[in-house]
């Protein structure tokens, strides 16, 4: 498994497929700017080099909750608005009525429909049909970065935004979406980073039927020496 993946992986055809699906769906998505721009080309750069951000660490978490993501204590606050990192997979196209259970994956863009070609190419073991919907999906169970370890709250400080990269001189590659962390308020040293995975039935953990461990930003807590201190549960 990897998981210094800069960003995500998509190949030729689907990209075509996106821009003529979001075109048809009349789909507009902010365009990074020129300074977020500039923050995904640093923060690439370190993935590919250290796995993640050096004021980032990753520590094993008590209760059998798994990894999570932690700002160093000694690092400098991140900033309201800031990137954190775009969330990185490999991209596919799956029917919409099969059944899903990938742990790690978003659907940024729903409702696609695929010419018999690009079925028969993409969707190899199903026959071809008409009328059937695709998701595009980005799946980081098998290759991703450091977000993937990004854990779940209902008081998160992190969001996730869809994005498009256009031409840039920062030798990242254009997408038409992609998604993105950003901080949803400044993260203090020490505490965790977290994102919500949405709310409701259709949730990742309403498919589950699992209730969600209750962590915020405050209840782990990295002591200067790197250790784990639990702050209690708010």
């Amino acid at each position: 498994m990897k998981f210094n993946l800069p960003r995500q992986i998509v190949c030729q055809e689907i990209r075509g497929i996106i821009s003529r699906e979001m075109r048809k769906q009349k789909m507009t998505i902010p365009c990074a700017s020129r300074e977020r721009l500039k923050e995904i080309a640093k923060i690439s750069k370190a993935i590919e080099q250290w796995s993640l951000p050096k004021y980032l660490v990753c520590r094993k978490l008590p209760y059998d909750l798994g990894q999570g993501i932690f700002l160093r204590p000694d690092a400098a606050p991140i900033l309201k608005g800031q990137v954190i990192a775009p969330y990185a997979g490999e991209v596919s196209l799956v029917p919409q009525n099969r059944s899903d259970d990938a742990a790690y994956a978003f659907a940024p863009l729903s409702d696609i429909h695929l010419k018999k070609e690009e079925q028969d190419f993409l969707d190899e073991k199903n026959s071809y049909h008409p009328r059937r919907l695709y998701s595009l999906k980005l799946d980081a169970l098998k290759k991703g970065n450091f977000t993937r370890f990004i854990n779940h709250s209902e008081k998160p400080n992190i969001v996730a935004r869809l994005l498009s990269i256009p031409s840039n001189p920062y030798f990242i590659a254009p997408a038409s979406i992609e998604v993105v962390y950003i901080a949803k308020k400044v993260i203090r040293p020490g505490e965790q980073l977290l994102v919500c995975y949405e709310d409701g039935e259709k949730s990742y953990w309403g498919v589950f039927d699992i209730k969600p461990f209750p962590m915020t930003p405050q209840t782990f807590q990295l002591t200067s020496s790197l250790r784990i201190a639990n702050m209690g549960v708010e």
